[in-house]
């Protein structure tokens, strides 16, 4: 075939019709091969899944368990994570209640008159009626009392 001069397109054809028919007969030797295999392996494959199948169920059947109560365990770390969470956010707020703007609302609330008096802008007028007027809420409800004049509040916010 190579031998003989043809023109190229001759050529080709020949070449697919040869690689076709050498394909169609390898798949005809090979199918009967490939069927008998098959045959021989699948009780093979039969018997090793009768013999796994049991092992894996009981496996899972032992799984299951420990997965429920790790699952179980999960739900209770995690509610105790959030009333944790919860009790934090609390304490924070309430800490900034008390706190307030840069610890304004802990000398208006916890200091002395004496150390109020060192402020300065605050003599021991204002002083005096700092501490009979405690507790303080918020620096808001302090500035909507109107108990301080606004020189004293803003002379607080700088000792703060």
């Amino acid at each position: 075939m190579l031998i003989a001069p043809k023109r190229g397109e001759e050529l080709r054809q020949d070449l697919q019709d040869f690689a076709r028919d050498s394909y169609e007969q390898g798949r005809e030797r090979l199918e009967p091969v490939i069927e008998q295999a098959r045959q021989k392996v699948q009780p093979l494959v039969d018997q090793a899944r009768d013999k796994i199948e049991p092992a894996i169920n009981e496996a899972r059947q032992r799984v299951e368990p420990v997965m429920a109560d790790i699952s179980q365990s999960v739900d209770r770390v995690m509610a105790q994570a959030a009333d944790v969470r919860d009790r934090l956010e609390e304490n924070v707020s309430d800490l900034a209640k008390r706190v307030g703007n840069g610890g304004l609302m802990s000398i208006l609330n916890e200091w002395p008159h004496e150390r109020l008096i060192e402020i300065d802008g605050i003599g021991p007028v204002l002083a005096t009626k700092i501490i009979q007027h405690r507790p303080y809420e918020s620096e808001e409800a302090l500035i909507n009392s109107k108990e301080l004049p606004p020189s004293a509040i803003e002379s607080l916010r700088k000792a703060a």
